[in-house]
């Protein structure tokens, strides 16, 4: 059976560097928090790879702080900010494509009493006159992911900041960039049109169970987690600091290859091309205007997306039918969104991509797709 890995954007799988840096931080297991000597070595591990991922982002090494997940980093931007501004606003203005860890967020938030305004991306683009008429009044906090999970979509994020500052509404700008970080090829974006950005280490061939969040200095946060008070008493919670090591080294790794992005964006138009010769009209592909360099969406004619991921992983290629986060909902908000007919949406198939693929395995995605098609299609 084949062993083809083609779904990194639920997860990527981790890089020598960082299995390297988790293990050897293994054997420093002192409480990063003690003043021994043992705690002191955990200590400068962490702040080793909190200088390399801050550098990465352009930021300063105090304006980040380490989580247990890029959904938990969403959930403390979300509520922290909105609810240190509650008395300025309760108006949040975010879109109707976001992660469930933004939308579940805002549904709960919602409940307390917060008005939330969800802007169209139909076609993969944010209406940006929708934002415009949203920001006429003071908003506490605006929430606009980088790259969508499902479509690859790119939100213009230098518009929504222009927008925010001609409006003189006063909101705060989160971003979910889980899916965007270090795979623009703008790679300072994120933190200087922002001032909170989810990151997640698994999405960079880093490990599970590691997030960050950027707070630029200044900006007030309530705390979602009580406790120590650690990561300046944003994040209560003794650090994983086998998971952070491996975080900063698989983001220095990433940063060694200059074209990496490029390489990334190549195998996926690569996969558009072969895919599109060997299945032609069988075969609808859903491009935004822009789009992250990793992320292909594309709807099978005729074959239920459960029935394709089903035939596909028995033969050993691994793909999805859209977030890993959404997978047990029974209807797919962002696709509809997008646009998609019931018919696409049902048939819908994510295929993502890292830099460790290859045409060779592209070749045998096209083939078997096919081969779904021709055998399973009604």
């Amino acid at each position: 059976m084949l062993d083809i890995y083609f779904d990194s954007a639920a997860t990527t799988k981790p890089c020598q560097a960082a299995v390297e840096a988790a293990v050897k931080a293994m054997e420093e297991y002192g409480n990063p928090s003690s003043t021994h000597f043992r705690g002191l070595a955990a200590r400068r591990i962490i702040e080793n790879a909190r200088g390399i991922i801050a550098d990465a982002l352009g930021c300063g090494a105090d304006e980040f702080i380490f989580t247990g997940s890029g959904s938990e980093s969403n959930n403390l931007a979300i509520i922290g900010a909105a609810r240190a501004r509650r008395r300025r606003s309760n108006v949040i203005v975010s879109t109707d494509s976001e992660h469930p860890s933004v939308e579940k967020t805002l549904e709960y938030l919602e409940s307390e009493g917060f008005q939330v305004i969800r802007l169209s991306t139909k076609g993969g683009k944010l209406d940006i006159n929708e934002l415009r008429e949203a920001l006429k009044q003071k908003v506490a906090l605006v929430s606009i992911m980088r790259a969508n999970n499902e479509t690859g979509a790119l939100y213009d994020i230098a518009a929504v900041r222009r927008e925010i500052e001609n409006s003189g509404c006063g909101a705060l700008f989160h971003c979910d960039a889980v899916q965007g970080f270090l795979k623009t090829q703008n790679r300072g974006e994120l933190t200087r049109y922002c001032d909170l950005v989810s990151v997640s280490a698994h999405k960079i061939n880093a490990l599970k169970g590691c997030g960050g969040l950027y707070v630029k200095k200044g900006t007030r946060l309530q705390p979602i987690i009580w406790g120590g008070g650690h990561e300046r008493g944003l994040r209560s919670g003794t650090e994983n600091t086998p998971a952070i090591a491996a975080f900063g080294a698989a983001c220095r790794d990433w940063l060694s290859q200059k074209d990496r992005v490029q390489a990334i964006t190549a195998l996926r138009d690569y996969a558009e091309q072969r895919i599109l010769k060997e299945l032609g009209d069988k075969v609808a592909i859903h491009r935004p205007p822009e789009r992250v360099c990793a992320i292909l969406s594309l709807s099978l004619a005729g074959v239920k997306s459960e029935v394709a991921l089903n035939y596909l992983s028995g033969e050993g290629i691994c793909v999805s039918a859209g977030s890993a986060c959404s997978s047990h909902q029974k209807e797919n908000r962002v696709l509809y969104n997008f646009g998609l007919k019931k018919e696409e949406v049902d048939s819908a198939l994510r295929i993502s991509f890292s830099h460790m693929n290859t045409k060779e395995e592209i070749d045998l995605l096209a083939e078997y797709l096919k081969k779904a098609v021709d055998k399973l299609a009604r």
